[in-house]
């Protein structure tokens, strides 16, 4: 993950595609498939994973098996989305906790990880109210030293 302050989506992109050169030992091509996933098409063998908002950029790149990363910076967020993307249970949690807006990216990110991994996107917001379900995925929340960031990382088969 690299910290800074970009202001736009090519700057973020230019940024984590910087980062991926870093891990994968040069420069990458980058690729997307029609869902919208990243792959290197130099690098067919590598699952990878991009995600970017103002303050953060994260990548994920495993040999074996597949990986989802999201990383969200704190916005405000509207009672409709949350109804949209949360089972009862957890929309519960999220207007329980200390800070709801967080608790709620953070449940975001573990969602949004899952449906990367899995290569499906988010396309319309209905796959997220089960993400979390049982699917052979694990998903663990990343530590991000920065505040008001937070990040997700999901790994399968």
């Amino acid at each position: 993950m690299e910290s800074g302050e970009w202001r736009t989506l090519s700057e973020q992109r230019a940024a984590a595609y910087r980062l991926l050169g870093e891990l994968t030992g040069g420069e990458v091509v980058v690729e997307h498939d029609d869902k919208g996933a990243p792959y290197l098409p130099d690098h067919p063998e590598l699952s990878v994973s991009i995600s970017h908002c103002r303050k953060a950029v994260a990548v994920a790149v495993r040999s074996k098996g597949r990986v989802g990363i999201d990383v969200e910076c704190r916005r405000k967020i509207g009672d409709g989305l949350i109804a949209r993307v949360c089972t009862p249970d957890e929309q519960a949690v999220v207007q329980t906790a200390s800070d709801p807006t967080m608790a709620f990216l953070q449940l975001w990110t573990r969602k949004e990880a899952v449906l990367k991994m899995r290569g499906t996107g988010i396309k319309g917001f209905g796959s997220m109210v089960g993400a979390l379900g049982p699917n052979g995925s694990h998903v663990i929340d990343l530590e991000t030293c920065l505040p008001d960031v937070v990040a997700s990382l999901a790994t399968g088969e």
